[in-house]
Parts: C-alpha cells; structure tokens; sequence
C-alpha cells in the first residue's frame, strides 16, 4: 500500500509478477512510463486500476488533486495463478491482459477499500479473510480480464452434501481457533480457489462469512448459557476484539451481544 505525498515521481523497478494497481484517489496528471517509454500521459479518476505485466520497469510520474489518498499494489504470483489456473481447467498460470488505467472495476474498488480499511483497523489481521480476498479477486481477474485461452473455463462443481458437513464440523469443533482458508480446502480435498468458487455455489455465501456466522452461533450459546463477561466470549470465539465481535453480532442477530444477553434471560 502506498500513501500520497503529493506530486512525485514512483520507481516501482522491474516488476516480478503481474502487478494490479488500484488508485483510490483523483491524479490529474498521471505519466505511465514502462522500459524508458511514455505509455500513457492522462488523468486518473479514482476506483480505475492497471495490471502491469512482469519484467517490465515502470516508473510513474504523478500529480494528484488530493495530499491524502491511498493506492494498492496487488502482487499475483505465480503459484497463486497456477491453482486458478487449474481451477478454469487450464494447464499452465493464467496470463492477464495488458491493462492501463482505462477501466472502472466496482469490485476491485470495493475490494481495495475493505483491505485499507482493515490495515487500519488497529487488529491482528484475519487470516482467513485476507486469504480470500486474495483468491477472489484472482478468480475475478482472471474471469474478466485474462489473455485468451485456446480451451474454455471449466464449470465449477458444487460441494456435495457429505463434503459440507465436514467443513462445517472442521469449523464448528473450535470456532475460536485460526481457520485459514487452505486448511478449509484441504478438508474438502480441493485447490483454494476451487473451494471458494465450489462454496459460494453451494451455500450462497463466502468461507469467510460461513465462519463468521458459526462464531456467532457459538457466541450466542455462551450468552445463553453463561454469564462470561462479554469481552471473554467475542476472543474465545475468535474476534480480534470485542468491538469487532460487537459489529459482527449485530450484522447477524440485529442486536448488540449485551441487549442479546438480556432478552434472552427475559429482563427487557
């Protein structure tokens, strides 16, 4: 992740791998200049992204409207677009367009508002949702935005019901422990990203919203049933902080834990 700090001239260097850039601020003058050449010589609007492809030395001449923004830089390596690659049927890593700037994408966007907004949360990361995010913005890119193909994607299956339930009993036997979404995949016996897309079809929902929701099951028990302080619940089930499990609660139940705690013991 980058910060603005006004006019200024980027080095990025060669490239290693293909590398997407998400700027979430206004540039009115952004010079993309890729082995020595000017590429591009134009605005930026915020939300637009570039895939720059690998070995290539890019350096970047910019003036933004703003002396406060953000812009992340998305590393997709090869192991990464190889098991994406598998799970469209392909042989080898996909290869993704040469792109530059000229392209609103909602989901990048979103997605890259989400990933500074965690960075800037204050808690330990979630590795599980950081896992995901990688892997759905992979499949999302390579589904929009990949070289052509001599063979078609494959159609992902959906998970079998036996296959469910051992990922939902992986899940709910310590809801409190890391769960990392290649340790989910490994239950099924499926690639990452495979899994995610196989999920999704089958439940409707996201590994990392499944687990977030079996915490909270597990959380409500324990409001049931215990008089735990509150603070012990949401670390035991899994939050980074009670704050976080707060949020996460009301999403799910409508109500605060505390108010949750107290219509159920019948005292409001």
């Amino acid at each position: 992740m980058s910060e603005v700090t006004g006019p200024h001239l980027y080095e990025f260097g060669e490239l290693p791998v293909p590398t997407v850039a998400i700027t979430l601020y206004d540039v009115r003058r952004h010079v993309l200049i890729e082995n020595g050449k000017v590429r591009r010589d134009a605005p930026v609007h915020a939300g637009r992204f570039r895939i720059g492809q690998p070995g290539r030395r890019v350096v970047v001449d910019a003036v933004p409207d703003t002396n406060q923004g953000k812009l992340l830089l998305l590393y997709l390596g090869e192991p990464l677009l190889r098991d994406v690659g598998r799970s469209l049927g392909a042989a080898d890593a996909i290869a993704l367009r040469d792109t530059a700037w000229d392209v609103d994408d909602a989901l990048l966007e979103a997605s890259a508002k989400r990933l500074v907004e965690a960075s800037e949360s204050g808690g330990r990361p979630n590795a599980l949702l950081a896992e995901q995010l990688a892997y759905t913005l992979a499949l999302h890119l390579t589904d929009r935005y990949s070289a052509p193909r001599s063979t078609p994607a494959e159609q992902t299956a959906p998970l079998e019901g036996p296959v469910r339930e051992r990922i939902a009993e992986f899940v709910r036997s310590d809801p409190g422990a890391p769960i990392t979404l290649a340790a989910m995949a490994q239950v099924a016996g499926m690639s990452p990203s495979n899994f995610i897309r196989s999920f999704k079809r089958s439940t409707g929902m996201t590994p990392h919203r499944f687990v977030v929701e079996q915490r909270i099951a597990a959380a409500r028990r324990l409001l049931e049933t215990s008089d735990l302080p509150i603070v012990e619940i949401a670390l035991g089930v899994g939050f980074s902080s009670q704050s976080h499990f707060g949020v996460a609660f009301r999403q799910v139940t409508g109500e605060s834990p505390a108010r949750y705690r107290r219509l159920q013991r019948g005292r409001e």
